[in-house]
């Protein structure tokens, strides 16, 4: 097939008008693919935000613990009295700071926890003591003063009873 020099004006004009709807075409794909990754990164940004929130929630949870043991032990020791209040329903509150220099606790960095114990009932005939003990475990994603305000701060509770022997 032989082509003639008066068809190519046909052609060139036939490629100068799809030009156009090609650019807007691409241009259009491009809006989509930003719009993709901006919502994609949306996403991850929550993500590791929940993830964050969870592992010092969980920091809490063991400050909460750990503090809740060290008063049990000194509740409970093994061969003297206990150290919870004398007077029934009057609280003792122990407050412990695990951020402090010499603790040195890895996990428990920014971290602190507060027990309250107290005497809440005796057994009438066997004299025995029952006990109620509440901790609260707070850490931060930094050092918990009151004028952060860019420190991600979480709080868990424990309750024990415990009754001596």
């Amino acid at each position: 097939m032989k082509i003639h020099f008066f068809q190519f004006p046909k052609a060139i004009s036939c490629f100068k008008k799809q030009r156009g709807s090609a650019l807007l075409m691409t241009l259009f794909i491009i809006i989509v693919l930003i719009l993709l990754g901006g919502a994609l990164m949306r996403v991850l940004s929550t993500s590791s935000e929940s993830i964050a929130q969870e592992v010092i929630g969980t920091r809490a949870y063991m400050a909460a613990n750990s503090a809740m043991q060290a008063k049990l032990q000194q509740l409970f020791p093994l061969n003297s009295s206990s150290t919870c209040p004398l007077a029934p329903l009057a609280p003792s509150v122990t407050t412990h700071n695990f951020s402090a220099s010499g603790m040195n606790i890895d996990g428990l960095h920014h971290c602190r926890a507060e027990v309250s114990c107290s005497w809440y009932a005796t057994h009438p005939q066997t004299d025995e003591k029952f006990y109620r003990l509440t901790s609260t475990g707070e850490c931060g994603s930094g050092t918990i003063e009151a004028d952060s305000k860019v420190v991600v701060i979480s709080s868990r509770s424990i309750q024990v009873e415990a009754r001596s022997l």
